[in-house]
This record gives C-alpha cells, sequence and structure tokens, in this order.
C-alpha cells in the first residue's frame, strides 16, 4: 500500500509579502550573477536565511529554503501576469473608472524585479530589441542565395521569412 503525502498548506498573502520582501533584502545574492561573491552556496544559503525567517514568523507550517524558491518563482510569474493586466487596463481609451491598484505582494516583486524585466503586454522585453535587430539586418547588404538550387521545402521556408522581413519592415516604415 502506498503511503498518501503529506501536502502543506497554501501560502498565505501575509507569508508571500514576507517572502517578496525578504527577497528584495538578499536581491544582490539571489538575483546576481555567478561569480566570485555569488555562489550557488551563497544562494542556498540566501534561501535558507529566508525559509528560517518565514518560519520564525509563521511557526505553524515549516517551510524550506526549496520551498520558498519555489513559492518565489510563483509569486513572480503571478506579479507578471497582475502588472501587465494592470498596464493593458490603465492604457485603455475612454472614460470609465481607474485601474485598480496593483497587489502589494505585486508591487513588491514588481520592486525586485525591476521595470525592465516587465513589459507592457505581458510578452518578454527582448521582442522590441529583435525587431530593431531585424530591421538593422535588413538594411545591411545580403549575400545572394541561389533559389534555383534550393529544394522545395527550403524555396518555401526561404520565401515565407523573406515575406515576414519585408513585412515588418514596411510596418516599421509607417
Amino acid at each position: 500500500m502506498e503511503k498518501k503525502r503529506n501536502r502543506k498548506p497554501n501560502w498565505t498573502e501575509e507569508q508571500g509579502l514576507l517572502l517578496a520582501q525578504l527577497v528584495n533584502e538578499h536581491k544582490g545574492m539571489l538575483r546576481g550573477k555567478f561569480g566570485p561573491t555569488v555562489t550557488s552556496q551563497g544562494k542556498r544559503r540566501a534561501w535558507d536565511t529566508i525559509s528560517q525567517t518565514i518560519n520564525a514568523s509563521f511557526p505553524l507550517v515549516v517551510r524550506t529554503g526549496d520551498d520558498c524558491e519555489k513559492r518565489w518563482y510563483v509569486l513572480q510569474s503571478k506579479a507578471k501576469d497582475e502588472i501587465a493586466a494592470h498596464k493593458r487596463e490603465s492604457s485603455l481609451t475612454g472614460g470609465g473608472p481607474p485601474a485598480k491598484r496593483l497587489s502589494q505582494v505585486a508591487d513588491t516583486v514588481f520592486q525586485v524585479l525591476g521595470h525592465s524585466e516587465v513589459s507592457v503586454t505581458g510578452l518578454p522585453t527582448g521582442i522590441d530589441t529583435s525587431m530593431m535587430q531585424a530591421l538593422e539586418m535588413q538594411q545591411r547588404p545580403q549575400p545572394h542565395l541561389s533559389v534555383e538550387n534550393m529544394k522545395a521545402p527550403l524555396k518555401l521556408a526561404y520565401a515565407t521569412l523573406h515575406h515576414r522581413t519585408a513585412l515588418v519592415v514596411l510596418w516599421a516604415l509607417q
């Protein structure tokens, strides 16, 4: 007979807010790139310190460093969705009620992530730079490819790519 897995209770709003505040305090270690001062052991110690603080504040449920790290990624995802929805709603035209304020957790996560990682549409912010790179490449002289020597699937892929690039350029020039 299989042993039933015991589940921990869900994270409360207060626990999530405390987690976001603690990550903000340790963001230099947790969000930094690996190097001489930022190591995987240092990050592990930071998550363990965060879990000890959360366990001291909320002693009924014991959270591990791994639990805190997993919950942080869930909080990031939910906050990015909430921020994107808020930005979409606040940029709508017409009269109506003002957009709802962000929750405290989403606001704290936004402070940790910074403005560069949260875009208006909820899509990664690299979209704008990749479009600019496509425009720059279109302006450079391209080597001539002989379409006659290509096989049928490759001809179709080439035609599709060439057509899409032309559409992007035409759109950008408007």
